[in-house]
């Protein structure tokens, strides 16, 4: 219920996924890294303009003990040193941002490593969500072209891959009120199902669900379209 998503905090490229589909995982443990080479450059090249911009804020303030007309330049000189110390600061805090590390402890819930090294993802992109295997509770993606009128405990069977033959029962809890892109580029409406008893399962168990609206005329299911 309610996992945590893993999102970049900037753009960038996958480089590394350091965890496993389903591995539990502690918070603040690192969980994938983002190419770094770019920001790396940027950094030790604000290390260097530091360097430079405090050589020439000693030598301006040697020179204004002995001519006045330097002293204007110290307050040049103190702001590019200020200047410089920050264009390092941000640096750092990019580097700092291209590894991405888990916002709690639970269950690293993702698909294939090998789809998303080498992958350029946008800021704020799910990547992965992390779960707590405790709370469990089912995602039923709804294309558009198959949504039926839902209401919030309507009844739902899930037959899953680990056991297609052995049905689960669960209850709508929440309908997105906008369709959203899932895997094939398809519009669908997600809908969250909580287990009926001690009915949950493994984690990022796979499957098909049915969902059951209000009854209405043969009529209207065949002709709906």
């Amino acid at each position: 219920v309610s996992p945590r998503v893993v999102a970049p905090s900037m753009d960038g490229v996958i480089e590394d996924i350091l965890v496993a589909p389903n591995q539990s995982v502690h918070e603040g443990e690192p969980l994938l890294r983002l190419a770094s080479t770019t920001v790396r450059n940027e950094l030790a090249v604000a290390v260097r303009n530091i360097a430079v911009a405090e050589a020439r804020l000693k030598q301006v303030t040697q020179s204004a003990v002995t001519d006045p007309r330097m002293r204007a330049e110290l307050a040049v000189s103190r702001s590019e040193l200020a200047l410089a110390e920050a264009k390092r600061d941000y640096a750092r805090d990019m580097l700092a941002r291209t590894e991405i590390k888990s916002p709690a402890t639970g269950v690293a819930v993702f698909g294939d490593p090998r789809d998303w090294v080498g992958r350029p993802v946008a800021t704020g992109e799910r990547i992965m969500e992390i779960a707590d295997p405790a709370k469990l509770e089912l995602r039923v993606d709804v294309p558009v072209a198959d949504a039926i009128a839902l209401k919030q405990g309507a009844k739902v069977r899930a037959f899953l891959d680990s056991n297609p033959l052995k049905p689960v029962n669960a209850k709508v809890r929440t309908i997105s009120f906008e369709a959203q892109t899932i895997e094939n580029n398809t519009l669908a409406y997600r809908i969250y199902a909580q287990f009926d008893g001690d009915a949950a399962t493994r984690l990022g168990t796979r499957g098909t669900a049915q969902l059951y609206g209000d009854k209405v005329p043969l009529a209207f299911y065949l002709f709906r379209r």
